[in-house]
């Protein structure tokens, strides 16, 4: 422990020198030293057809072509445009291009259903939406009466009019046009959208200072790591697998760090377990990245015992703790593996946290390069190794705010610029953190944030009910599960009105959030100030299904 540390308790990961450069700048730099060192070296190979590959040469020209077409379209720096759609190469080419035109790129979830999808094309201000086949036809319901969306642009080829096909953006001559000028500090590059603990999510205002920043501390991470093996700092990897959406900034984090390094990205459209099995034998990958949710389902799945997975030497885990159980299955299963989780949010860009080879076990690690964190009690003083208090974290990935809300920006905020994680959390002596429970009240099914507020205001528009709670319960396969408390009118309970709500709600949110079991209830229990005692009803909820046992 440093003195510093021990005097504060601040604990503050390895200084990181300023990077002020757009993100695009950056990586368009990698790609020319790639086809420097090899002019056919691959930048992505889908996983599902294998002829549909780009090298970092023409991906690169492909960028300059998307960025062009935005300018001589009328799109001007600052404006929004939304990616939904299915992982696919073309939605990173499409990333950089907006960059590079000085756009700022928003992501929806591919699974989002129209009544969804409206919400946040119009928050957002979304004028150009990229779609693919599966999800073309909710996107065009959903911006159907938003007189500002401009253009909706398909994947898919044979798209109906006045839909433009991805090719025409990329089909142009070069005309080298001026690009607009960054301001890296101020200006934005992405806005992801986070569910808040109240109301609907939010917008996230992510700038290329912070996207820069995040990457510089990645790579600095990395190339320590890769020099405790014993391997040069530039190594990489020939093939990596990538199944993590992109619309998620964990996967497009992935995929921007990958492109730095040059290797090629096996690129799953949806994820596939036996596909994924198949990959890592036919590839000889040596490192797989990962959401909880996909490593419970390997170990439980009968497939592993088909494929040589030898070459597998580490998985990096992260969105949401890996249950102690999935993780001794796991070694029990590769015994040589080592599992390394991390930390992140949201509003920090990607991470905050990663492990080291000499961190404890259980542990998320240490602040990356250039992040600081310390521990707050309830009364605000500050814990020490091993007390437990709430994570704060500061630096230089920190969002620049939430889109339109700056009272919720400052809410989140201390005195000294460090903004509250909501997570309860424990540190050693060496400032490796442990995750031990969250105070926000957010839901994780399969690593996907679900907002209770959000369900139950989707909830309360049914004529037969008068108040609800919605918290999440544990659940085997995906983590977590949305539960519904329901006060119904007329003290209706029976089977008809309970699949009557479960309709409602399922019919207008992502699958991910809908609501599998209601217990009718007579009253949902509230603070003086009309909040609901959340951890109360799900105490009540849980006690009176043991009893029932």
């Amino acid at each position: 422990m440093s003195r510093k540390f021990r005097k504060t308790m601040i604990f503050h990961g390895e200084k990181l020198e300023h990077h002020d450069t757009p993100v695009h700048d950056f990586l368009m730099d990698r790609f020319e030293r790639h086809e420097k060192n090899d002019p056919n070296c691959l930048a992505f190979t889908t996983a599902e057809n294998e002829q549909d590959s780009i090298s970092y040469k023409n991906l690169k020209k492909k960028i300059i072509q998307i960025s062009e077409w935005f300018l001589e379209n009328g799109y001007k720096k600052g404006d929004v445009v939304l990616l939904a759609a299915h992982n696919n190469w073309r939605c990173f080419a499409f990333c950089m291009g907006a960059w590079r035109a000085g756009l700022v790129v928003s992501a929806a979830s591919s699974q989002f259903t129209a009544y969804e999808m409206n919400y946040q094309i119009e928050d957002s201000h979304s004028q150009l939406i990229l779609a693919d086949a599966q999800t073309l036809p909710v996107v065009l319901e959903a911006s159907k009466n938003l007189k500002f969306v401009k253009n909706v642009v398909s994947i898919a080829p044979n798209s109906p009019k006045p839909v433009i096909e991805f090719e025409v953006l990329t089909s142009r001559l070069i005309r080298n046009l001026k690009m607009p000028k960054i301001d890296p500090m101020n200006d934005l590059v992405l806005l992801p959208y986070s569910s808040g603990t109240t109301g609907k999510p939010k917008g996230v205002m992510i700038t290329h200072l912070n996207v820069s920043m995040m990457m510089v501390s990645c790579i600095r991470f990395h190339d320590a790591i890769a020099k405790s093996y014993g391997l040069p700092p530039d190594f990489i990897f020939p093939h990596e697998l990538h199944f993590l959406p992109l619309y998620h900034v964990m996967g497009l984090f992935r995929a921007l760090l990958t492109s730095y390094r040059g290797s090629n990205q096996i690129l799953f459209t949806k994820f596939d377990m036996e596909l994924m099995l198949k990959s890592v034998e036919k590839y000889s990958i040596a490192i797989l990245a990962a959401v909880p949710a996909i490593i419970v389902r390997m170990v439980n799945s009968p497939l592993l015992k088909n494929y040589d997975l030898s070459s597998l030497g580490t998985i990096s885990v992260g969105s949401a703790p890996l249950p102690d159980g999935a993780l001794q299955k796991l070694k029990k299963l590769i015994p040589d593996l080592r599992i390394v989780q991390g930390y992140g949010m949201t509003e920090f860009s990607f991470a905050t946290h990663m492990q080291s080879p000499d961190c404890a076990d259980g542990s998320v690690g240490r602040p990356v390069p250039g992040t600081s964190m310390k521990v707050k009690k309830e009364d605000g003083t500050l814990c020490g190794p091993h007390e437990v208090g709430e994570l704060w974290i500061k630096g230089p990935q920190m969002m620049k705010g939430y889109w339109k809300k700056e009272a919720a920006t400052q809410e989140l905020k201390d005195e000294d610029g460090f903004m509250r994680t909501g997570d309860i959390v424990y540190f050693n002596e060496n400032g490796d953190t442990f995750i031990c429970d969250r105070i926000k009240e957010l839901i994780k099914v399969n690593a996907k944030q679900v907002a209770p507020a959000e369900l139950e205001s989707v909830i309360l528009e049914h004529d037969d009910v008068a108040d609800v709670c919605v918290f999440g319960v544990d659940d085997k396969d995906s983590g977590e599960r949305p539960v519904a408390c329901v006060v119904s009118k007329q003290g209706k309970r029976d089977l008809e009105t309970m699949k009557a709500i479960m309709r409602h709600i399922n019919q207008k949110l992502a699958r991910y959030k809908h609501i599998k079991e209601i217990e009718f209830v007579g009253e949902i229990l509230r603070t003086g100030t009309g909040k609901i005692l959340r951890r109360t009803m799900k105490k009540a909820f849980l006690d009176a299904k043991k009893s029932r046992l």
